[in-house]
């Protein structure tokens, strides 16, 4: 049974009804600083599961959707891809401004060095909360650049000092995430004990150090100095930054107890179960879910309708998305030359056989094995005895020689509007052997970190820094995992490198963050999304493909949406924010 953190009832007592408004808008005092907490390992241990609760992992969020990743059924329309982000509008999911979980933070580091404890339970404790105090300013370093940096435990009803109304620099909000994950390192151990994956520890630790190193290295190198330093990071400090973001990953991987999974045998199951096989030896950092106290609704919304327990079918991956992953010998192949009728296939994923496994792991195509049954996603039937468009039928009520002319997963049969999603559904993260899973009870842990992000970010960061041999070898440790081509010194690239995150973590919550960190989203994001339409050719048993404008609109990413800007009621709570480019 799954290792839970979970929020006692004790909790609950301690912290009371009370709603917070963020402490920089003098939000009224919670309760939880009752003096009987630190006097109490017990209680504190509580403390610390409130936080965990409470801590920014983003899971099952729709980020995807911003991104080429995938559009919805509903047509994929939001302020991010229509290019109409203003500070009145920002997507509510993208949002991350927390002081009440800061002062909440800072209050258990200013009392919990006094409590008469074990000094090893309290160290650990407190190099946990200081992680989590880092990650939260990285998290909104990320979206809005510098922020009010606050590490002590203020007032609200009291006065706020100025200086800590006001922004930080963005860079130093990165020099303090780099300090305080150093002395988390210092305080915790190895292993967290009965919760190895549901809690931080040391490695976890050097993990997410590593993350936000190679993002500040990342805007440093892409970026742009704004406003004084508010937004943008010295150009001057690129290699530092990849130089910590290479030394935290290497020492994970070198030293810490994780390995890739490598469960089956079969190279897209295998990747598939990275993340149905939970607490495997990957894992190192997870928001665990049991479907009952703590739950989500991905396969409710997410999976093929026809296997979900309500709606289902909500995310479809876009064909600018699938065409993107490397051919497993790296070969180069214009796909778009057989998206007509004059190409037959067996089935609606032989098209692209010699694409990377992963990419069967993560979405599903016509014929694909699902569930205990085949996917049918065709939407039509071709009744000549050659293949020729005009002689399509689809009519999804309706049957040719008794079988139905649209598949019953199709983009006709399922879907908000049935007119705009790709031809494709996700497969990744969907709870395949129980499925349907009753809505609101889906027990898949997110996973916050695994092993393979740190060596993509030693392969990113060691390439930036020239050393191009180290780069290729720690690049190779997914990529031969995954069944494809490796690389050497002089085959490795920057476009390898993106390829390989945008393949590795797909559907995880990256790919949005990584255009934007590498300054690419303007270029990749800028043109109308495709997806296919897949045509059943009755006379052949064969399959042709016909391309489909996935959304009925071009996406448009602006500039000034690097970052997000300081929202309306941001700036009429503290007036002393200024406001990012642009906006």
């Amino acid at each position: 049974m799954k290792n839970k953190i979970f929020i006692i009832v004790l909790i609950a007592l301690l912290i009371g009804a009370n709603s917070c408004e963020d402490v920089l808008d003098r939000a009224p005092l919670d309760k939880i600083s009752d003096a009987d907490v630190w006097e109490s390992e017990s209680l504190m241990q509580g403390y610390i599961y409130d936080l965990y609760a409470r801590f920014p992992s983003f899971a099952y969020e729709d980020y995807y959707m911003y991104c080429d990743e995938a559009t919805t059924s509903g047509g994929g329309s939001n302020a991010i891809s229509q290019g109409t982000m203003s500070k009145s509008n920002v997507p509510g999911d993208l949002q991350y401004w927390d002081y009440v979980y800061i002062r909440d933070i800072n209050v258990f580091l200013e009392n919990a060095p006094d409590a008469p404890i074990q000094d090893d339970v309290k160290n650990q404790m407190l190099g946990e909360v200081r992680a989590m105090r880092a990650t939260v300013y990285f998290e909104m370093a990320k979206r809005y650049g510098g922020v009010p940096l606050v590490t002590d435990v203020l007032d609200p009803y009291g006065e706020i000092v100025t200086e800590l109304q006001e922004r930080n620099t963005e860079v130093e909000i990165y020099d303090f995430v780099d300090t305080e994950y150093t002395q988390a390192i210092q305080l915790l151990s190895e292993t967290t004990g009965q919760t190895p994956t549901a809690r931080i520890n040391k490695w976890t630790a050097l993990a997410l150090q590593a993350r936000a190193n190679l993002w500040a290295a990342s805007i440093a190198k892409y970026g742009q100095v704004e406003l004084d330093g508010l937004v943008g990071v010295p150009a001057d400090r690129a290699n530092e930054f990849f130089q910590k973001a290479s030394t935290a990953a290497s020492t994970v991987i070198t030293d810490g107890p994780y390995s890739l999974y490598k469960g089956k045998t079969d190279k897209a199951e295998n990747y598939q179960y990275i993340f149905l096989d939970e607490g495997n030896d990957e894992i190192m950092f997870a928001k665990e879910y049991n479907g009952v106290e703590v739950k989500h609704d991905w396969d409710h919304w997410k999976a093929p309708a026809r296997f979900a327990s309500g709606q289902g079918s909500r995310c479809n991956p876009l064909l600018d998305f699938i065409l993107a992953y490397e051919n497993v010998d790296g070969s180069e192949v214009d796909y778009t030359q057989y998206f007509n009728e004059n190409y037959l296939f067996e089935d609606g994923w032989d098209i692209f056989k010699d694409k990377d496994p992963r990419l069967f792991g993560t979405v599903l195509f016509q014929k694909a094995d699902f569930a205990g049954d085949k996917m049918q996603t065709y939407e039509g039937i071709d009744t000549g005895e050659e293949p020729n468009p005009d002689n399509i039928v689809n009519n999804p009520s309706l049957s040719y020689n008794g079988v139905k002319q649209v598949g019953v997963d199709s983009r006709l049969v399922v879907g908000d509007d049935k007119t705009t999603n790709s031809g494709f559904l996700i497969r990744k993260w969907c709870d395949e052997p129980n499925l349907p899973v009753p809505a609101g009870q889906s027990q898949v842990d997110w996973t916050i970190m695994r092993l393979a992000e740190m060596y993509i970010t030693l392969a990113e960061a060691e390439f930036q820094l020239n050393n191009k041999v180290q780069a290729a070898t720690a690049l190779n440790a997914t990529r031969e995992r995954a069944g494809i081509s490796l690389v050497d010194e002089n085959t490795i690239s920057m476009e390898k490198i993106r390829t390989e995150w945008m393949a590795e973590y797909a559907f995880e919550n990256k790919r949005f963050w990584d255009l934007r960190r590498w300054r690419i989203a303007d270029q990749v994001l800028n043109h109308q999304f495709e997806g296919l339409k897949i045509i059943w050719h009755y006379a052949s048993d064969k399959y042709y493909f016909l391309p489909l404008k996935a959304e009925a609109f071009n996406r448009v990413f602006r500039q000034e949406h690097y970052y997000l800007p300081m929202t309306n009621s941001m700036i009429n709570n503290n007036p002393l924010l200024v406001q990012n480019p642009l906006y």
